[in-house]
């Protein structure tokens, strides 16, 4: 902590706190730290700003609130020894600490690693779960409020201030609200009644911090930020640490919940479902540095339904004792239980595996037939045939053909004991895809996004939003999370708040389609004389390439359609050879077998008639260009392959 000179100082207080510099200062209160004369140790004395000072109904109860918060007595809390008036100056004495605040401690640190950011939550929690058994609610958690001293110990601080503030609800002065905007929770904003769902929310703030360098919610000002604590949609963490495991997202989440009741039902419930998540964290995270707004009096935002909801109830924040969830009660089992459930578990997999995996009570064995790349009926009378049993499983995999053998398992040639189960993993052909949200992203991150699913972006508009950023897209169709097939387009609307200068780029030689791309892009419009086909080519532009153009201005083109390219001559072309090599399956006699082969220059039936079952059929193969191969076994599809 960084110590200043202050007016203060050699100020001693009741004869026996002396003044000695200042170490903080805060929205209601400065921190000087100061020297207990009786004791001869070192303090940290929070004494009231003037303003707080004058108001006798805030000033009853703060002391009151100041007594409460002694009797708190945690390792992970600051201790408080002392309050009184003296001098003029109403003030606190607590515990002096030598370290830094966690959020000195995140602007000092390049990187936080996710297994400090959860152990460091958790160490915070465990000092609310302490307040709250006590009946005290801190109201006010935020990095700046948790100090780390230089032993590594988390110290959370400013109980009795923040309670003081928040006796039975947020309102004050006025229809004002205190806190810290960029941690408020909902309630807060709204200026209802708080309980210990408030802290969850707040702790579930400073941990998407941690986890991600950035605070939830971002604004301009201090009542912008509450307003979208109270409105907006939670961006998952993900999206700025892909590396954070599924399961501590979702208690982030949780945490963060815009109604109090989808919360965690109490503190203890979120330290265990932090405690589950500590198995699957590694120490990677990124961070940048947002708008910091301190503890301060703000004007309550409207009162409104949480996040997307329709409801125009009351909602309940009463301190009610809640049933607690099923992990909370799993973190405090005894060892003995759990091993013995999980010896319960082994158990049973052991006998399934024993009665599952082949006939254990005889010698016969047999050899794995390959059957990857066979259809899935085919495959399955093979494994049948060869005294196997099948399981299957589909997935979806737009390369291989729907109903063919993807892989199995044990694999091919492997030998077992007969009735051993063989898994088929099977193609369900091109699956759909959930379409993500790319609203707020700019049009580079949303191509990257897209292109890692198989999509791409469609037609480019322009939009106009104040509040949002230049150049983030406003709107997309088709929306997020909708259902689509892979290579479908995305259409979006692109925000152009400034008026700004853009560069003409050479538009010559394009197609239609890709010049209008690029002028949308660039927040231009495409005016097109001549051929109007998305093939066509572009032959002139006005005004000419490197000007540089307002946003919205029309540009001039000239399309002429598009020459046929002249045939190729067959003769050159690459010829592909290869061999059909197949066995008819076993089954009923005569069975009807087809070969068709596919080119450039079309298709043609190289097989068609009756085999045995057992037959072999061999035939050499030749086409131009792309050439596919397809297997019909009695009429049905069993092999489609590309040479």
């Amino acid at each position: 902590m960084k110590e200043k000179a202050t007016k203060l100082q050699g100020l001693i207080l009741d004869n026996r706190y002396k003044i000695i510099s200042k170490i903080g200062v805060g929205g209601m209160a400065d921190v000087f730290k100061g020297e207990d004369t009786l004791l001869g140790r070192p303090v940290a004395v929070k004494i009231l700003h003037s303003n707080f000072a004058g108001d006798d109904d805030f000033v009853a109860r703060f002391k009151r609130e100041a007594q409460a918060a002694g009797k708190l007595s945690h390792p992970n809390i600051v201790s408080m020894y002392d309050v009184g008036f003296d001098q003029g100056y109403h003030y606190i004495v607590m515990e002096y600490i030598e370290g830094e605040t966690l959020k000195e401690y995140i602007n000092r640190h390049e990187r936080i690693s996710i297994d400090n950011a959860v152990k460091f939550t958790i160490a915070i929690a465990e000092g609310l779960e302490h307040a709250h058994a006590m009946g005290i609610v801190h109201c006010d958690i935020k990095p700046h409020n948790v100090l780390i001293t230089k032993q590594g110990r988390i110290k959370v601080t400013d109980f009795g201030i923040a309670r003081a503030m928040n006796a039975g609800t947020t309102m004050m002065y006025t229809n004002s609200i205190m806190g810290s905007a960029h941690y408020l929770s909902p309630e807060q904003a709204s200026g209802k009644p708080v309980n210990g769902s408030t802290d969850i929310y707040s702790l579930g703030a400073v941990l998407y911090e941690m986890l991600t360098g950035r605070v939830p919610y971002e604004g301009e000002t201090p009542i912008s930020v509450a307003l979208k604590h109270v409105r907006e949609r939670l961006i998952p963490p993900t999206r700025y640490n892909p590396s954070i495991p599924t399961l501590l997202e979702a208690a982030v989440i949780k945490a963060l919940a815009k109604r109090p009741e989808d919360r965690f039902s109490n503190i203890t419930e979120m330290i265990a479902a932090l405690r589950m998540s500590q198995g699957f964290v590694n120490s990677n995270s990124g961070r940048r540095a947002p708008h910091d707004f301190g503890t301060q009096v703000l004007t309550p935002v409207p009162e409104t339904s949480y996040g997307d909801t329709d409801d125009d109830d009351e909602v309940y924040y009463g301190g009610e004792p809640t049933q607690e969830g099923w992990m909370a009660k799993l973190s405090r089992l005894p060892q003995k239980y759990i091993l013995l459930g999980a010896f319960i578990v082994f158990l049973l997999a052991f006998v399934w595996a024993f009665l599952s995996f082949g006939n254990f009570w005889s010698n016969a064995t047999v050899d794995v037939p390959n059957v990857v790349g066979k259809q899935v009926t085919v495959a399955k009378h093979i494994l049948e045939d060869n005294h196997l049993r099948v399981s299957v499983s589909e997935v979806s995999n737009p390369d291989v053909p729907a109903g063919q053998v993807i892989s199995q398992s044990p694999e091919a040639n492997e030998q077992v004991k007969e009735q051993r189960t063989v898994h088929l993993v099977v193609s369900k052909g091109v699956g759909d895809i959930t379409m993500p949200d790319i609203t707020g992203m700019t049009l580079d991150q949303a191509r990257s996004r897209l292109k890692n699913l198989g999509l791409v972006i469609g037609k480019i508009s322009a939009g106009t939003d104040d509040s949002k950023e230049d150049g983030v897209i406003l709107m997309q169709s088709p929306p997020g999370d909708s259902k689509v097939t892979k290579g479908a387009t995305v259409d979006v609307t692109v925000n152009r708040v400034k008026s700004k200068k853009v560069e003409l780029p050479n538009l010559v030689g394009m197609t239609v389609k890709d010049a209008k791309d690029a002028l949308a892009s660039l927040g231009l419009n495409a005016a097109i004389s001549g051929a109007g086909d998305d093939t066509a080519v572009i032959t002139q532009q006005s005004p000419e390439a490197g000007s540089s153009l307002d946003a919205n201005t029309s540009v001039a083109l000239t399309a002429e359609a598009k020459k046929a390219a002249p045939a190729a001559n067959t003769s050159n072309s690459n010829v592909t050879k290869g061999t059909v090599d197949i066995t008819v399956p076993s089954g009923k006699a005569n069975q009807a077998v087809r070969i068709v082969v596919s080119d450039d220059s079309g298709s043609r039936t190289v097989f068609d008639g009756n085999a045995q079952p057992g037959e072999r059929i061999v035939k050499d193969v030749s086409g131009t260009g792309r050439v596919q191969i397809q297997v019909y076994l009695n009429g049905a599809l069993v092999q489609d392959q590309t040479l």
